[in-house]
């Protein structure tokens, strides 16, 4: 019997390798006009959080499936965090499998540029900012290289919350 959940993981690590490194401005990823705004505002609440040093230790506590921290990928970057958030591009996911069933927020890869962004992020953000921008961190965090189960999404999620007031 196949392991449905592993297969989409599978899938989406596939379907992500395709895409090609996407450099983009702020203003030039949002996904839609329907979230655009919403999108903004959970990324500039976002950029607030990450001038924080408190925050900024996330990228110190998780490392990437080589034992690398977050910070010591983001410096390849040669970018500050608010600077590497400011530039990741955040794209329509609609049609993106994960996203039509309604669970996710986000999706990305772990180590990849884009995130793509669900029409359930839209739902979150209205209903509850806080956690919007704490997503966008945490889709960040995926961005550099973080993995998921171990560590588990709510463990990120509430990490993040912890970290970043």
């Amino acid at each position: 019997m196949l392991d449905r959940p592993l297969v989409r993981r599978l899938a989406v690590v596939v379907l992500a390798a395709l895409v090609p490194p996407v450099a983009a401005s702020a203003e030039s990823d949002v996904p839609w006009p329907a979230n655009e705004q919403l999108l903004r505002r959970a990324r500039e609440g976002a950029i607030r959080k990450l001038k924080q040093p408190g925050c900024l230790l996330l990228l110190e506590e998780f490392q990437d499936q080589s034992g690398r921290t977050l910070a010591a990928n983001l410096a390849g970057w040669d970018l500050t965090a608010v600077d590497y958030l400011q530039t990741t591009p955040f794209l329509d996911g609609s049609l993106h499998s994960l996203c039509r069933n309604g669970r996710a927020a986000f999706v990305s890869v772990p180590g990849r540029r884009p995130v793509f962004v669900c029409p359930s992020f839209t739902r979150e953000a209205e209903t509850n900012r806080w956690v919007a921008e704490n997503l966008v961190i945490h889709e960040m965090l995926h961005t550099l290289g973080l993995g998921e189960n171990p560590p588990s999404s709510r463990y990120i999620t509430a990490r993040v919350g912890q970290r970043c007031r």
